[in-house]
């Protein structure tokens, strides 16, 4: 094997010991999320999942893919503070931390597109989705309709973007469609009517979809290797 294709092959797979660790943090935040402590100390435990999920990208996956993917889990984590700590605006700014890793994730995914007829059936349910979202929604956040807009076709690229990744695709769409599925939920919960659970059905489809992205990319990096 040469030099240079041993230097961009990942570090290492997908290990368990981090999968049981994120596992157990993303229920221990859950469940005292889903009993009602708001203390402010719950904000850094909402993003030991997303951390450990970075540490997992950054040992199993290597060169730009796994830049891009740290700064998309950085910008999410960011995203979950400020959504997580009340103070002025902090709705938009995690709004805005969150656009950042959408936007992060599709050049990550769209990087390796493939265009199929998978892709076609995939694009349309997505478009469909985020259409029904958006005419829901936006009527009702009065002065957000434009950031939720942005936000609305940046989640849609991303979901797109993963629908088309020509390696592990089933898996990286399952995360998209679990990061609209929690969007929806926040969208649905603050502009519209309360969601019953919302929390834990928030959490729970939210931090599945970043395992299922991060998975995806591990194991399409993966496969070459065992060719």
């Amino acid at each position: 094997m040469s030099t240079i294709a041993m230097e961009t092959q990942p570090p290492g797979g997908l290990q368990p010991a981090p999968m049981v660790l994120f596992g157990a943090s993303a229920l221990a935040y859950m469940t005292l999320d889903g009993a009602g402590i708001s203390a402010v100390w719950m904000a850094a435990m909402k993003i030991v999942p997303i951390a450990v999920l970075l540490w997992l990208a950054a040992t199993a996956l290597a060169g730009s893919t796994r830049l891009l993917a740290i700064v998309a889990l950085v910008f999410s984590a960011t995203g979950d503070v400020l959504l997580a700590i009340p103070f002025n605006s902090h709705f938009v700014f995690g709004l805005d931390a969150f656009l950042l890793a959408q936007l992060t994730y599709t050049v990550t995914f769209a990087r390796h597109a493939r265009l199929s007829l998978c892709l076609a059936g995939r694009a349309f349910a997505i478009l469909v989705a985020a259409a029904m979202l958006a005419v829901q929604i936006l009527p009702a956040a009065g002065p957000l309709a434009l950031p939720v807009t942005l936000y609305i076709a940046a989640i849609s690229a991303m979901a797109l973007s993963a629908a088309a990744h020509r390696d592990r695709s089933s898996l990286l769409f399952a995360g998209a469609l679990a990061f609209m599925a929690s969007d929806a939920l926040i969208a649905i919960n603050r502009f519209l009517y309360p969601v019953p659970l919302s929390g834990t059905w928030i959490m729970l489809t939210y931090y599945a979809a970043q395992a299922l992205l991060i998975i995806g990319l591990i194991r399409g990096e993966l496969a070459p290797r065992r060719a």
